[in-house]
């Protein structure tokens, strides 16, 4: 827009150059036939005219010629100068203009810029006089925005992560200390313990370095198109036997081949179970399902007949660490990461994960391919 504006103005100045110094010629030359004598403009404008002027007249003229002549050669020469300088003005005081409207802008994002360089992310830019200018302001408005959610994220997650270290390694310190200092004795019993404590720690570890990895090139490899139902089978199987008859499922698996990575797949679903377990293990059984939906969608759902979830967090669950209060009445603890972990594990795979509870009572969960 700046050059279209600048080529604009040049074809103008040179227009209006044009114009002016053709006006100035004439009025020069109207100025210099007006100083003349009566006989000698009128021989003056029969010459002009192709006419043989009177003699008397020409006479008149005649003394005055080259003074006539010189003034009407130098007025193209005289309005070039003048209407040329003073037009120069005016592009320079436009071009200045204009330079201060586009270099206004970008002090303006150069110092925003600076801000976010040094971490201060709540910083805001005018747009500018130009679309380019205020496309550029829009995308540092948007990208503080986003760094300075991120930042706040990151400190959250810390903050959270160090909550849910200090208190098994609380527990691990002291008892390990008082087991050194022979207070607390040694036992198979006091081990087993404490060995639940490290592998809460362990599992908190490796939920979060799974986090880490979300959307990343290694995060998912889905090379392998197979039926999710062969998967979900094995894996309830080898669930169901390490649960003994606590905990009841139901199976409902029709073929639904799907591009996933197994591994990731099989994580996403062990959360998913573990879930319906913690929290609805005791009332009642747990049906999984595999299939097409009515668009020919790959699916896998799991549904449970427990409380549910409370209407106001069904969005809520997803977020890092959350918990609901209701379940954790429930005597159930865990680190708040499994949902968490299936979403970018679906999210890896292209796909969707919906939460949400059945009209007859209980959750569900399901991850459409």
């Amino acid at each position: 827009m700046t050059a279209a504006l600048t080529s604009v103005i040049q074809v103008v100045t040179i227009a209006v150059l044009y114009v002016t110094v053709d006006w100035y010629i004439d009025h020069a030359e109207v100025s210099a036939l007006d100083r003349l004598p009566r006989d000698a403009q009128s021989a003056w404008m029969s010459l002009n005219a192709g006419e043989i002027p009177d003699p008397n007249a020409l006479a008149a003229l005649a003394p005055l010629f080259p003074e006539l002549d010189e003034a009407t050669e130098a007025s193209p020469v005289e309005g070039v100068l003048y209407f040329g300088f003073a037009l120069i003005v005016l592009t320079c005081a436009i071009g200045v203009i204009l330079a201060h409207r586009i270099v206004a802008p970008l002090t303006r994002l150069t110092a925003a810029a600076e801000k976010i360089r040094q971490g201060d992310f709540q910083v805001t830019v005018e747009p500018g006089a130009t679309r380019e200018v205020e496309a550029l302001a829009i995308t540092i408005n948007s990208m503080a925005s986003e760094l300075y959610a991120l930042e706040t994220r990151l400190k959250f997650n810390t903050r959270a992560v160090a909550h849910e270290l200090r208190t098994p390694l609380t527990v691990l310190q002291g008892n390990l200390q008082g087991m050194s200092d022979g207070v607390i004795p040694t036992n198979e019993r006091q081990l087993r313990a404490l060995l639940v404590q490290a592998q809460g720690m362990s599992r908190l570890v490796d939920q979060l370095n799974t986090l880490s990895l979300a959307g990343t090139s290694d995060f998912v490899r889905a090379t392998t198109t197979t039926d999710l139902a062969s998967h979900v089978l094995g894996t309830v199987t080898l669930f169901q036997a390490s649960t003994g008859d606590a905990v009841q499922f139901r199976t409902s698996l029709q073929p639904a081949p799907a591009k996933i990575d197994p591994d990731r797949f099989r994580q996403a679903l062990l959360v998913l179970l573990e879930n319906a377990r913690k929290y609805a293990g005791d009332c009642g059984p747990i049906d999984v399902q595999t299939g097409l939906n009515e668009v020919g969608q790959p699916f896998l759902s799991v549904r449970d007949q427990g409380p549910g979830l409370p209407d106001y967090v069904e969005h809520s669950s997803f977020d890092m660490f959350w918990r609901s209060e209701r379940l954790n009445g429930r005597g159930q603890s865990g680190s708040g990461l499994g949902l968490s972990v299936v979403k970018a594990i679906a999210e890896g795979h292209n796909a969707r994960l919906e939460v949400g509870n059945n009209p007859d009572g209980g959750a569900y969960a399901k991850i459409t391919f």
